[in-house]
């Protein structure tokens, strides 16, 4: 049986002297020592999962339900669907670099980000299986690829969003291993969230404008994120219940 790859987060030392926003985006993935799976490092290389430019208005195309009567299975799923629409974000703003406006820090950071979102999506596509899984169709509207500004805002929305998902959804996680795994991920973006607001308003309190993220629960997250996606997301048996974070806001 062959060994599967592994990545490593670099020696702790390394967080003593950032030298580069990138350096701190080198802590990769969803933190630790993680065991990617074949199909997540090939999904790097070959954009594997990336859909084409959208024009597609959002919440008009088919029913797409997530039921959380499923208990974990739906949070995962809840989380794949953000994953999704992240990772096919930055591929397209990637993927357009060499007609937009980004300076090379832009693209240094927003490559590496990438990568990430990518390796977050398919590790919860096989977590959750053949069974469970399924294909959001995102769009953007508005969203200007060529231009620094337009992609920074966006990308900035939905870092800020997807930080705030994680927090809220965590509540309803019930397995351990799924609890860790949602808060390595949850780390990661939180990383992203502060390192694009860095971009957006360099040496400025935006890197962490408030002592505690937002939590949001389901309902509010997936109101927001559905401006961006095509399929109608709809959340059956959605938790009757909602603790709030320390920002009430949720």
């Amino acid at each position: 049986m062959s060994q599967r790859p592994t990545i490593t987060i670099p020696d702790a030392g390394m967080l003593a002297t950032p030298r580069t926003r990138r350096d701190i985006l080198k802590l990769l993935a969803v933190g630790g020592t993680l065991v990617l799976l074949p199909a997540a490092l090939a999904a790097c290389a070959d954009d594997n999962g990336v859909t084409q430019p959208q024009t597609r208005q959002p919440n008009t195309g088919s029913p797409l339900i997530i039921d959380f009567a499923k208990g974990d299975i739906a949070v995962l799923q809840f989380a794949y669907a953000l994953e999704q629409l992240e990772a096919d974000f930055y591929t397209k703003v990637v993927n357009a670099f060499g007609s937009s406006n980004l300076t090379a820090d832009d693209k240094s950071v927003l490559q590496d980000i990438k990568y990430h979102e990518v390796i977050h999506r398919e590790f919860l596509k096989a977590a959750l299986g053949s069974a469970n899984d399924f294909t959001v169709t995102p769009t953007y509207p508005g969203v200007n690829f060529n231009d620094r500004r337009s992609v920074l805002t966006a990308a900035k929305t939905f870092e800020d969003l997807g930080v705030a998902a994680y927090n809220g959804a965590g509540q309803y996680i019930k397995s351990t291993d799924f609890l860790t795994l949602a808060g390595k991920i949850v780390s990661v973006e939180a990383r992203h969230a502060a390192v694009i607001s860095d971009l957006l308003s360099p040496k400025t309190s935006a890197f962490a404008p408030t002592a505690f993220d937002d939590v949001f629960r389901p309902s509010k997250v997936a109101s927001a994120a559905q401006g961006f996606i095509v399929d109608k997301v709809s959340l059956n048996n959605a938790p009757g219940t909602f603790v709030q974070g320390p920002n009430n806001n949720g």
